[in-house]
C-alpha cells in the first residue's frame, strides 16, 4: 500500500512534449502541493529510486527538482533517513482553510493603510477608457496615423546602427545636450524665449515636471494659486506636496489676478496656462501677464507656465510665452512632446531660472534618471533637420479641418442639445449642456455606451460654471465625424437626455 505522499506524487502529470523541462515541471507540481497543504510538514517522500520507476523519470531529473526544493526550504534532506516536507509548511493548508476572511484586495484598502498624500489621487482613473474604443472624444487623443514614422525610423536607426557609449549609458542628468540645444532654438523662434541651453532640463513628460517642481518649491501648507477650472493632474501634484490650492476663476482675459490678490496675496506660486487656458481655451491678455509677473517679482513667488497645445493655433496671432516677458526670472516654463509627436515618447522639458537648475537636477537624480538617450537623440535630429516644424504645420491643417467637420455634425445632429463655440487653438472644444443636467453623470453614462469624453466639472474646484463636456476633435478623422456623432446622439437618446433637454 502506498503512503499518502506516494499517492499524491504518483498523481503528478508530466507533459513530455512541453518546452518546460521535466525537472521544472516536477518541481512546480510538488511545490504547489506543499503550498496547497496536500503535502504537509514532516511527511516523508518516496525515495528517488521509487519515484524514478513510478514517474518514468531519470534519477538525475528527480534530484534536480529535489535540489531546487531543498534550496528554497520546501524539502529537507536528513542523512540516512530520506527527504521530508519542511516543517514550516506543516498545517499550512488547514490554517488557510480556517481563515475567517480572505486577504484584503487592493481596492478594499482603507485610507488609514495608505499615506495621507495618496488621498489626493482618489478619483483619478487609469482604466476608464479603452484605447481601441472607436468612439472617443477624449481631449488627450491625437492622431497617430499621420505621424511620419518612416522618417522617425530612419533617424532612430541611424543611432541604433552605431551606438555610442553615451547612447547606452545613463545619459546626462539634464538631458542630451543636442536635444536641449534644439529646444532652446525652437522656443526662441516659436515662443520668443531667449534662454541658455544650460537652463533646459529634459523630463519624462510635463507631468513629471509638475511633480518635481511641486517637491522643489513647496512646503506643506504653502498656498498656491490655481486656475479654476484648471489642469487636474497639475493641481494634484501641488496638493500631494501638502499645498493649499487657492482656486481663481477664469474670465475673457484669463486668470483673475485681482481675486488672488484679495484672497491670498502671499501665495508661494501660481500654476497657469496662459497661451491656451486649460480647459476653457482663453488666451491670457497682455495686461494680465504683466500683472502676474509684477506680483511674482514683488512677492518673490514662482510662476509655473504650462504652454500646453501652444503649437496648435488655427487663427489669430499668438502672444509670446509668458516666460518671454519675464525679466526677473520668476517664470518656469514647461513644454511637452506628448501631443505634438506622440504620448508614448514620454519626453518633455523645463526651462528654469539659472538658480533653480542645480537643485532641480539634484532632486531629479534622486527620483529617476534622464529619459532614454536613444529617444532624445532621435527627437533632437527630428527637430534640427526640420521635420518637427513640418509636422506641426501638417497637424495644424489637419486638426483645423477635423474640428470643422466635427462641429458641423454636432450642430446638425445635436444643435438643440449642445451649445458649441469653435476654438482658435488646441485639440478640444467645450460643448455646453442644458443647465438642468450634471455633466459628470452624463460623461459616466456615455462611457457605459463606450463613448468617452470628460466632464468640465472634473476640472473645477468651486463649480462656478454651467455643465459642459470637453469634446476632443483631433482623434476623429473627417470621414468618421458623422458616424461618431450619430453614435453619440443615439446614446444620448437611449439614455433619455435628449428628452430631458426638451
Amino acid at each position: 500500500m502506498k503512503s499518502p505522499a506516494g499517492l499524491l506524487l504518483s498523481a503528478i502529470e508530466l507533459d513530455r512534449d512541453s518546452a518546460v523541462p521535466l525537472y521544472r515541471q516536477l518541481y512546480l507540481q510538488i511545490r504547489k502541493q506543499i503550498l496547497g497543504g496536500k503535502l504537509q510538514g514532516g511527511v516523508r517522500l518516496p525515495s528517488t529510486r521509487t519515484l524514478s520507476k513510478e514517474l518514468a523519470l531519470s534519477r538525475i531529473t528527480i534530484l534536480n527538482a529535489f535540489d531546487q526544493l531543498i534550496a528554497e526550504g520546501f524539502l529537507a534532506s536528513r542523512t540516512g533517513a530520506g527527504t521530508y516536507v519542511g516543517d514550516e509548511w506543516e498545517n499550512r493548508g488547514a490554517r488557510d482553510a480556517e481563515a475567517e476572511e480572505p486577504p484584503p484586495r487592493l481596492s478594499d484598502l482603507s485610507q488609514s493603510m495608505l499615506s495621507l498624500r495618496s488621498d489626493h489621487f482618489r478619483g483619478v482613473s487609469y482604466t476608464d477608457w479603452d484605447p481601441a474604443t472607436p468612439t472617443s472624444f477624449l481631449p488627450s487623443h491625437s492622431t497617430y496615423d499621420s505621424f511620419p514614422l518612416a522618417v522617425w525610423r530612419r533617424l532612430m536607426n541611424r543611432h541604433l546602427l552605431k551606438p555610442t557609449k553615451s547612447m547606452l549609458g545613463y545619459g546626462e542628468l539634464q538631458g542630451l545636450q543636442a536635444l536641449r540645444t534644439a529646444i532652446a532654438d525652437y522656443v526662441f523662434d516659436a515662443r520668443g524665449i531667449d534662454c541658455k541651453v544650460e537652463q533646459v532640463v529634459i523630463v519624462s513628460g510635463a507631468q513629471q515636471a509638475f511633480n518635481l517642481l511641486a517637491m522643489l518649491l513647496l512646503n506643506p501648507q504653502d498656498r498656491a494659486w490655481m486656475e479654476d477650472p484648471g489642469h487636474i493632474a497639475a493641481r494634484i501634484a501641488l496638493q500631494a506636496q501638502g499645498a493649499q490650492v487657492v482656486p481663481l476663476p477664469i474670465d475673457e482675459q484669463g486668470i483673475d489676478i485681482a481675486q488672488g490678490l484679495a484672497e491670498c496675496p502671499d501665495a508661494r506660486l501660481v500654476f497657469t496656462t496662459p497661451s491656451r487656458q486649460h480647459p476653457l481655451g482663453v488666451t491670457m491678455s497682455y495686461g494680465r501677464r504683466q500683472a502676474l509677473i509684477d506680483w511674482a517679482t514683488q512677492q518673490q513667488s514662482w510662476i509655473i507656465e504650462d504652454d500646453c497645445d501652444s503649437e496648435f493655433r488655427y487663427q489669430g496671432r499668438l502672444l509670446p510665452a509668458l516666460c518671454a516677458m519675464d525679466r526677473m526670472t520668476r517664470v518656469i516654463y514647461v513644454g511637452t512632446f506628448s501631443k505634438v509627436l506622440f504620448p508614448a515618447l514620454r519626453l518633455g522639458y523645463v526651462i528654469l531660472p539659472q538658480a533653480l537648475v542645480e537643485p532641480f537636477c539634484t532632486l531629479r537624480a534622486v527620483m529617476d534618471r534622464s529619459p532614454p538617450t536613444l529617444l532624445q537623440a532621435t527627437t533632437a535630429d527630428f527637430m534640427s533637420e526640420g521635420h518637427f516644424l513640418s509636422h506641426i504645420r501638417r497637424m495644424r491643417s489637419l486638426y483645423q479641418a477635423r474640428q470643422q467637420a466635427l462641429v458641423e455634425q454636432l450642430q446638425r445632429q445635436l444643435g438643440d442639445f449642445f451649445t458649441l463655440t469653435p476654438v482658435d487653438a488646441g485639440m478640444h472644444l467645450i460643448a455646453w449642456l442644458p443647465a438642468n443636467l450634471e455633466d459628470d453623470q452624463v460623461a459616466r453614462d456615455l462611457a457605459r455606451h463606450n463613448i468617452h469624453t470628460y466632464a468640465l466639472s472634473d476640472y473645477c474646484l468651486a463649480h462656478r460654471l454651467p455643465p459642459a463636456l470637453l469634446m476632443g476633435f483631433a482623434g476623429t478623422p473627417e470621414k468618421l465625424a458623422q458616424t461618431r456623432v450619430e453614435a453619440l446622439a443615439r446614446a444620448l437618446g437611449e439614455l433619455g437626455y435628449l428628452t430631458q433637454a426638451d
